[in-house]
């Protein structure tokens, strides 16, 4: 008895149906890996650790379906200057980038040399300047999902550094324009390194000293440096970005989850330098560095050279950057 001719065709069909169906449920469920990268050259220092600590929590909330790696400072060919336009080109992901300046100039406004005399301001300051930032994000379409912010900056030396008159002559390793200018103002030479390549350019002398937290890199460069002179120069914020197009595929839940799990950890990664800092100061001074607060002369001379160059840089940058600063200089008291 022959069987009818529909009967393998509906059973094909079903088996069709049931492998497309198993197809359509795997893609649903694939899992995505990004890649991140991070200026951080050292896996030690608190930053690099929160971070670890954030994609761990990333992966385990959204069960697995999104991980990500963190690449340090100097292991892809990334420079840090460039780690904005990479995750624009999605050559990475997510990026750790406190070098952004260059890409949005706005950026800079918090972080102008003597500016900004607290992490309150500073906070105060940053929420003014967050939507321009933002904007300019925007067009090269890459979302800031979070910042992290490092204890106020000062310079460190091999050589002696004591007062602002020693800072002439001496090569200072910057990581902004702004930076570099304030070096100028008061005789030194201004030189720009990825944090990667600090430790190299101490050691050989291509630099004397540089401008970082203790909980950032004075820590961590201590046995390469012997004085830290305690002026606030200026906080440092260090923006998470990641790739529009990626993360608009994720699924709206899990950008909830994302986004929740980024506000979390890059506040306790700033508390968590913040609570650190003076400790982490004082060990020095007890191994021997020598550690100096600067006199009430020597701050209002660093403020009296900038005042003026806090007007005219506004002046010479993008429109969006002379009007955060109008918004910011009332409410920060200057």
């Amino acid at each position: 008895m022959r069987l009818p001719i529909r009967a393998p065709m509906k059973l094909a069909a079903l088996l069709t149906a049931a492998i497309l169906g198993c197809t359509a449920f795997g893609m649903a469920q694939a899992a995505d890996f990004w890649r991140a990268y991070t200026y951080n050259a050292v896996a030690t220092v608190t930053a690099v650790k929160g971070l670890n600590a954030m994609f761990e929590d990333i992966k385990k909330q959204t069960g697995g379906q999104l991980s990500v790696r963190l690449n340090l400072g100097g292991t892809l060919p990334i420079t840090a200057t460039n780690i904005t336009q990479a995750v624009a080109d999605n050559v990475v992901q997510l990026g750790d980038d406190a070098f952004f300046v260059g890409s949005a100039p706005v950026g800079a406004v918090v972080r102008l040399p003597l500016l900004i005399r607290s992490m309150s301001e500073f906070e105060k300051a940053w929420d003014i300047e967050a939507p321009y930032l933002r904007d300019d994000y925007a067009k090269k379409d890459v979302v800031i999902l979070g910042r992290y912010i490092f204890p106020y900056n000062v310079l460190w030396s091999r050589k002696k550094l004591t007062s602002l008159a020693d800072i002439s002559g001496q090569k200072i390793r910057v990581i902004a324009p702004e930076q570099a200018d304030f070096i100028k103002m008061l005789g030194g030479i201004p030189v720009t390194l990825g944090t990667a390549e600090v430790a190299a350019a101490l050691d050989r002398g291509v630099i004397d000293g540089a401008i970082t937290a203790s909980s950032g890199y004075g820590y961590v460069w201590r046995d390469l440096l012997k004085y830290s002179y305690r002026l606030n120069i200026s906080f440092i914020d260090s923006l998470i970005l990641v790739n529009k197009g990626v993360w608009d595929k994720l699924p709206p839940d899990t950008r909830k989850t994302v986004q929740a799990i980024v506000d979390d950890h890059t506040r306790r990664m700033t508390n968590a330098m913040a609570a650190e800092e003076d400790e982490m100061t004082r060990k020095l001074a007890s191994e021997g560095m020598v550690v100096t607060e600067p006199s009430k002369a020597d701050i209002a001379t660093a403020e009296g050279k900038m005042a003026p160059y806090w007007k005219s840089w506004a002046g010479s940058r993008p429109a969006n950057a002379q009007e955060a600063m109008q918004k910011i200089l009332p409410v920060i008291g200057r």
